[in-house]
């Protein structure tokens, strides 16, 4: 992405929650029609459905797995639906996902980053 380098938007400390639990995929359904949210201090910033991936999760496990191991347990992270916003310390940010929960973070610093 040659405006918001993945790597540093994606991939600070503490940045990937995951948890406190992870749901069976017995439990959720069709994994191809799944509602997700998130909102900033309260505000919907962005809304999608499992069902507007370019690839479906089927799809993207066969691809993926064509050029490396997947395990039991692996997780797969992907794009994200479109609403990316800048955060501050102090923000709220929640995750909701349809079947799964809502998973609640809170911005508490902002690293600064050396470019090369």
């Amino acid at each position: 992405n040659y405006y918001r380098p993945n790597l540093r938007a994606k991939n600070r400390d503490g940045a990937t929650l995951l948890g406190p639990w992870l749901v069976d995929a017995d439990d959720i359904g069709d994994p191809g029609n799944i509602e997700l949210r998130t909102t900033v201090n309260g505000q919907v910033t962005q809304r999608g459905n499992t069902r507007d991936m370019i690839l479906g999760v089927d799809r993207l496990i066969e691809y993926l797995s064509s050029f490396m191991t997947l395990d039991a347990g692996d997780v797969i992270l992907t794009g994200t639906p479109e609403g990316v916003v800048n955060v501050n310390p102090g923000d709220e940010v929640v995750t909701e996902i349809e079947g799964v929960g809502r998973l609640v973070g809170f911005i508490t610093e902002d690293v600064a980053v050396a470019t090369a």
